[in-house]
């Protein structure tokens, strides 16, 4: 008994002593704990800068120029192209006939032949008034009358002169004017379309392509004539470097709620994309990104080969960003939550 009792007297000491070790050890971890906190430096996050993203416009291909030109079935003469058919510049598409230019040519003919007759006839009139007058002396009573036969053939001579020379001058302007031929103006494809009445529209496309987009009011200022565009069609990914090449002054469209719109055109070179197709206009922003809490006192601190580096840097705030547009480059990684306590040249990470 006395045995037992001295093993139970034991253990509970033994326990007892644990249970004091073991709260002795958590009461001095705490306090190293809250120690090591109290003088633990701050948890500094970085962020690589990004550079703006891009604009991006939906638009369409099309040719650069169209040009229409329609003509009657009683004006067309002969149709000088096929539909579908490439084309040069100055090449005749078609021919035609204007009857009433004809029939005003074939007058003034006429009347060419009737002046140059009574020209003759004229001229034979003068020169049968000098001989006369040539023949009878100045002091002879008919001598007066004979003058005046000479200046009234003269006369009658120079106005059938103008008439004639006006006459010609007519028929020279008109004579094109009665089986005129339409050309086209550029080099392209033609497009040919008959009416039920056999009225005929051509159109000339011309082969150099351009890209077309319309921006909103609120991103007008984004876009510049000159700048530098990626243009990408949705169906096969073709992708393209262009130029802007020209921004509507004035809206195509305007709506109280979207607002206005404006269109952005590009030329297109090659053959990478056709007629019609659907396509993303991608135009390159200026300026880089970071968070609006990147800033300290008008720096940012920049971490590059395990240093910290300060730099001083100009921009924006918008949107709870901060746009930089000089001091920084695209990808440099800086401290989004800087204080006081970073340091120029301070070692990285600390």
């Amino acid at each position: 008994m006395k045995k037992g009792k001295i093993i139970a007297i034991v253990v509970a000491v033994a326990l007892l002593v644990i249970i004091i070790v073991s709260g002795v050890f958590l009461t001095i971890k705490s306090q190293i704990h809250n120690t090591v906190k109290g003088t633990q430096t701050t948890e500094y996050i970085t962020q690589k800068a990004q550079q703006v993203t891009a604009l991006t416009l939906s638009g369409h291909i099309s040719p650069k120029q169209e040009r229409d030109f329609t003509v009657t079935s009683k004006e067309l003469s002969e149709m000088k192209v096929n539909d579908g058919q490439q084309v040069t510049q100055g090449q005749v598409l078609y021919t035609t006939y204007n009857e009433a230019n004809a029939t005003e040519l074939t007058e003034l003919k006429t009347t060419l032949a009737k002046d140059q007759r009574d020209k003759n006839q004229a001229t034979q009139k003068l020169q049968t008034a000098k001989i006369t007058l040539s023949k009878i002396q100045k002091d002879d009573d008919g001598y007066s009358d004979a003058q005046d036969a000479v200046t009234s053939a003269t006369n009658d001579l120079d106005d059938l002169n103008d008439s004639i020379s006006s006459t010609q001058t007519k028929i020279n302007q008109l004579s094109g004017k009665v089986s005129p031929s339409i050309t086209a103006p550029f080099a392209g494809n033609v497009t040919v379309n008959y009416d039920n009445n056999g009225s005929a529209k051509v159109t000339v496309s011309s082969t150099v392509m351009q890209a077309t987009a319309q921006v909103s009011e609120y991103d007008y200022s984004k876009v510049k004539v000159g700048d530098s565009i990626t243009v990408k069609a949705v169906a096969t990914n073709n992708s393209q470097k262009a130029v802007i090449s020209l921004v509507s002054l004035h809206p195509v469209s305007t709506n109280s709620s979207a607002g206005s719109k404006y269109d952005v055109y590009a030329t297109i070179e090659g053959s990478n994309f056709i007629d019609g197709q659907t396509i993303k206009i991608s135009i390159p922003q200026n300026g880089i990104v970071i968070p609006k809490s990147s800033l300290f006192n008008g720096k940012v601190f920049v971490i590059k080969n395990k240093k910290v580096s300060v730099k001083k840097v100009v921009g924006t705030t918008k949107d709870g960003s901060f746009v930089v547009t000089s001091g920084l480059d695209a990808g440099e990684k800086v401290v989004t939550n800087p204080d006081s306590k970073l340091k120029e040249g301070e070692k990285w990470p600390q």
